[in-house]
Order: structure tokens, then C-alpha cells, then sequence
């Protein structure tokens, strides 16, 4: 073994306690979704109000507010992000939804929408864990890779 590769060694193994002490990652779905710092209620206002006539029943394409699917993949973005897309439209959705709310109220909507998605998801994820890999599981797998390879030995 080279002398320079030990060190690099010690290096992935301390990175993947960390990882596995939980210095890393969240385990929980969006876990970029920090809504701690909105108006929560005033957001479910605004959004049963005005945009509840295409997210009811997933007009035009827009995901369905009770869908944890719908909003899965749309979660795992900050939330900085579907507040713009929110704001100045995106793919399918005009901006602000069409309606002449102030930015305040759509990222008040935005907000709510997905600490409810977020939280859907997680009760799925709770009720239905075979369908799911825990993150430590996945970290470990890759772990696991590194150290079988033929370099690190």
C-alpha cells in the first residue's frame, strides 16, 4: 500500500461516520422543505381560495393537493425554488396561478403546499417502509462499494 492512499482511507471512512451519525443527510422526504419560518395558515387560505380550482382535481396537469405522488419529485427542490416557479410560472402553471396575489400570499400558498406534501409523504413512507430505502441503508451500500474496490485494499 502507498503511503498517500492510507490517509485517503481514514478520510471516506470519517466522512461515512459522519454520513452515518447523521451529519449528513435527513432520512425524511424533502428534507429541503423547511417551512418553520412561514405563515402556515394564512398560506392554507390562500391556496383553498385561489388555487384549489386547478389543484383539486389536477387541472391542466397541476398536481392534486392530496396526492403525496404529485408532489414527490416537485419536494425534493428548496423551497426557494417552488416559490419562484410559483411567481413567475412554470411548465404547465401560468404565474401566480393567474390571480393577482402578492408574492407574500403565494409564498404563503407555496409554503403550505409543501409541508402538507412533505408531510403526506411521510406518513406513506411510515405506512408502506418496504417500498422505501432508508437513506443510512443506501450510504452504507456505497460505503460497502468503496472499500470492496480493488484500490482501497
Amino acid at each position: 500500500m502507498h503511503s498517500c492512499e492510507k490517509p485517503l482511507g481514514y478520510v471516506v471512512l470519517a466522512l461515512f461516520l459522519i454520513v452515518m451519525s447523521g451529519g449528513g443527510m435527513a432520512t425524511s422526504l424533502g428534507y429541503g422543505i423547511d417551512t418553520r419560518g412561514y405563515n402556515l395558515a394564512h398560506g392554507r387560505v390562500v391556496f383553498k381560495q385561489h388555487c384549489m380550482r386547478c389543484h383539486d382535481k389536477g387541472s391542466e396537469g397541476a398536481p392534486v393537493l392530496g396526492d403525496p405522488d404529485d408532489w414527490s419529485a416537485r419536494i425534493d427542490q428548496p423551497l426557494s425554488v417552488l416559490i419562484k416557479h410559483a411567481i413567475e410560472g412554470h411548465g404547465d402553471m401560468p404565474p401566480r396561478g393567474q390571480t393577482g396575489l402578492a408574492d407574500q400570499e403565494v409564498t404563503s400558498a407555496v409554503a403550505y403546499v409543501a409541508n402538507r406534501a412533505k408531510t403526506l409523504l411521510d406518513r406513506q413512507v411510515a405506512a408502506e417502509p418496504a417500498n422505501y430505502e432508508p437513506i443510512d441503508d443506501v450510504v452504507m451500500k456505497m460505503f460497502l462499494l468503496l472499500i470492496g474496490k480493488e484500490r482501497w485494499k
